[in-house]
């Protein structure tokens, strides 16, 4: 419940559904609270006297192994069991990676919708990068790596995602995984190299012309010539 009688969360999803998120990281304290309003399905509004009923169905997730914080006394028990009437274990993303370029559409959908921003396509090479990443921060690190990587292509007028909008992904991935010819070069050059390639392939299945060149790209026309002049591919 918010300060001032106004509704808390509780209240305003009674007859519904709430989220929690990351539940094992819920303070004791707060762990003691919820579990009296699953108990007793009333709650009370910071600086009210008068008892409320709720009727709310909990989902909670946490990456966190509960059981073991039970056994550090970091975990209310009684709370756990309350909680886990079904469980549904989700694989770690990395174990999954069928699902990584439906899942992708979807980010990608919901961060342009964020951001009011047009990006909307991503390159086959650019896929196989993000399969071959082991996402140890799973969704939520795909979801902020691709967030940034459409903020930096909307910014150079760019609606395809390519591996210059991943340079951590390219900076720090295992050897193995790196074609060799960029295994001992450093990130910059790196990126400059691909970018540089792709645009010679452009220009070379278009003839060299510039429109269509910059429509198989998907990049903006005036941004295809600020990389012909850095490149120095204009004849």
């Amino acid at each position: 419940a918010k300060k001032g009688g106004k509704p808390g969360k509780f209240e305003l999803a009674s007859g519904g559904t709430i989220f929690l998120d990351e539940i094992g990281d819920m303070p004791l304290s707060m762990q003691t609270k919820l579990l009296v309003v699953l108990q007793e399905k009333i709650i009370e509004r910071v600086g009210g006297t008068k008892p409320i009923p709720v009727d709310v169905r909990v989902i909670a997730a946490t990456n966190r192994n509960l059981e073991n914080m039970i056994a550090q006394n970091e975990f209310r028990e009684d709370l756990y069991y309350r909680l886990n009437v079904v469980s549904l274990e989700i694989p770690p993303l990395r174990e999954r990676m069928e699902d990584l370029p439906l899942l992708v559409e979807n980010l990608m959908r919901r961060i342009n919708l964020k951001l009011g921003t047009n990006v909307h396509s991503i390159s086959p090479p650019t896929m196989e990068l993000l399969q071959s990443h082991d996402w140890p921060g799973n969704v939520r690190e795909l979801e902020n790596l691709l967030e940034r990587a459409i903020n930096l292509a909307f910014m150079n007028q760019e609606i395809c995602l390519g591996l210059a909008h991943f340079p951590s992904l390219i900076k720090c991935p295992s050897a193995a995984k790196v074609p060799k010819e960029f295994r001992h070069r450093g990130l910059s050059e790196t990126l400059q190299e691909i970018e540089k390639e792709m645009i010679t392939q452009a220009l070379q299945k278009t003839g060299g012309n510039k429109n269509r060149s910059a429509k198989l790209l998907k990049i903006h026309i005036s941004a295809l010539y600020r990389k012909l002049d850095k490149y120095g591919l204009n004849p």
